[in-house]
């Protein structure tokens, strides 16, 4: 549990750092972006207050031409200067120059008759209104038919072209006026326009009364003006919206396309600009082209190289955590070894104790049926030499446990030869625990030990080594159910052996007490055996559980 909290928690630490720098890379990158957005801004704001510049070193010139002739410039003459200043390809987004006289109203029909003469056309003066002063547009260059609409118009009598001329006549410099739409609007696609006005102490030459004095003007539509701003310069990611503050109802020009997104009007950037005495205020918004993938390469790098980093650290973690997983593993193999080695030596602890347990039982048996020393040494080593044999068997099968036949074979072979002891030998293949392995063996032992020592099969012979026919011993096991358990039943037939006489010590003596004592103590079996006109019979029951 301790472990995967660790884990999580390295991999949440992992996870965060490159969130943090993930984020902290965007926001950087964002400010970049926005600080390129802002010279961006600047770079429109500055172009267009140039353009304005310029238009008015147009106007002052053109002033300066008018009074340095001292009111001798010709209708003509001007229209030629004009001409000359190419003003469509030069100075894009000024519809024209124009002159407008200022007169008294007593003046009008003067004034009237004076530009129809200039433009060989009858002009009335309009709109007719209670002014005692006029301001009719005199001449208008280049003279094409949305400038020829604005000729005789009385620019005095409008508010917002009046308060632009008072405010220039009082400085004596160039003053713009607020949003209009001009009379040269003649066509379905109109525009948000505004004049500029600069005061001129002179007229023109062959205008009468005229000549004193007006204005030199230039009219402008904003949109072309913003247009020839935007098209000097190479295509931007922004839209521009612009205002006059003192005009807020009516936009000078707004070329967004499409209504703006919450997340770039967020970014928007204001920037204001004077005009002729005016203050526009322009609002940029970047559009969707402003931040493209190729803005984003540091925030994708970061983004990866963190994404990198957290599976590194997942990989290396799931490393050391399998390391950690199989260092428990070993560890826990290692403590069961160290507990199958206890229960092994405990095991063997045991079986030592029994089996010099048994030794002893064995060797006061043998003592006791011993007539002298000799004979203790020999039926005391034959026991020894059963009990190795059983053990040679419990370990060429693996130490857990012995096949019965083989275990028979053995301690048969001390007094048969193989093909002999194999023929005696009838029933199905069985296995014997160690204890059960241990417990056989020396009872199979005793039992050959008598046969031997009281020629019973084994001394009477057909001729050729081998027991004769009729006295040939026979040892028959079978596995039957008793009582839901599964009991060996072993029957050793000795024919040739005979009833001890009446009165004498009984056959086998303390030997058939140590067969006893092992079927029934050892196995939980039972021993019984009887004498009966087919010799010897000794039946031997006991459970094979566990084995």
């Amino acid at each position: 549990m301790r472990q995967s909290v660790v884990m999580l928690g390295a991999l949440a630490a992992t996870l965060a750092l490159g969130m943090l720098l993930t984020v902290g890379t965007r926001r950087l990158e964002d400010r970049a972006t926005a600080e390129r957005f802002d010279r961006l801004a600047d770079l429109v704001s500055a172009n267009l207050r140039q353009m304005v510049i310029q238009h008015l070193a147009l106007l002052r010139s053109t002033r300066s031409y008018l009074e340095a002739e001292d009111g001798k410039v010709t209708p003509s003459e001007f229209a030629a200067y004009i001409a000359e200043l190419r003003l469509p390809e030069n100075y894009p987004g000024i519809q024209g120059i124009g002159f407008a006289p200022l007169v008294d109203a007593a003046d009008r029909r003067l004034a009237e008759s004076t530009i129809a003469e200039a433009h060989g056309r009858a002009v009335a003066i309009r709109p007719e209104n209670g002014e005692h002063r006029l301001a009719p547009v005199a001449l208008l260059h280049p003279l094409d038919a949305r400038n020829g609409a604005a000729i005789g118009y009385d620019m005095y009598s409008e508010p917002v072209r009046r308060d632009a001329m008072i405010r220039a006549l009082r400085d004596g410099t160039p003053q713009a006026s607020g949003p209009v739409t001009l009379v040269q609007e003649i066509t379905v696609d109109r525009q948000t326009g505004f004049l500029i006005y600069l005061p001129s102490r002179t007229g023109l030459a062959e205008m009468g009364a005229l000549r004193d004095g007006g204005f030199v003007y230039a009219p402008f539509r904003a949109g072309d003006l913003f247009r020839a701003v935007l098209g000097a310069l190479p295509p931007l990611p922004l839209t521009v919206t612009a205002r006059d503050p003192g005009s807020p109802a009516q936009l000078l020009f707004d070329n967004a396309t499409a209504p703006v997104s919450p997340r770039l009007a967020a970014r928007a950037v204001t920037r204001e600009v004077e005009v002729a005495g005016r203050r526009w205020q322009l609002t940029l918004t970047p559009t969707a082209a402003l931040t493209g993938l190729r803005d984003r390469t540091a925030t994708i790098t970061v983004g990866a190289l963190s994404l990198l980093l957290l599976l590194a650290v997942a990989l290396a973690m799931r490393s050391l955590s399998a390391s950690l997983e199989s260092a428990r593993k070993t560890a826990a193999i290692a403590e069961r070894q160290a507990a199958d080695r206890a229960l092994l030596l405990r095991e063997m602890q045991h079986r030592i104790k029994n089996h010099l347990a048994r030794i002893q039982a064995i060797a006061r048996q043998s003592a006791r049926g011993a007539r002298d020393l000799a004979e203790f040494e020999t039926i005391f080593g034959g026991r020894l030499s059963a009990m190795a044999k059983a053990q040679d068997a419990l370990t060429r099968e693996g130490g857990d446990g012995s096949d019965l036949r083989g275990l028979l074979q053995s301690e048969l072979a001390q007094v048969l030869d193989a093909g002999t002891a194999d023929e005696v030998l009838a029933g199905p293949d069985v296995r014997l625990d160690v204890r059960q392995t241990q417990a056989v063996g020396l009872v199979i032992h005793e039992l050959v030990t008598n046969a031997m020592k009281y020629g019973g099969g084994f001394d009477r012979t057909d001729g050729s080594g081998a027991p004769a026919e009729g006295d040939r011993l026979r040892l028959s096991w079978r596995v039957a159910e008793v009582a839901r358990e599964r009991w060996l039943e072993l029957d050793w037939i000795e024919p040739a052996a005979r009833a001890p006489r009446q009165g004498s010590e009984d056959r086998g003596g303390f030997g058939s007490q140590l067969i006893k004592a092992l079927v029934e103590g050892d196995l939980g079996g039972r021993f019984t055996r009887r004498f009966g006109p087919e010799g010897m019979a000794v039946e031997i029951r006991f459970p094979l559980q566990g084995a």
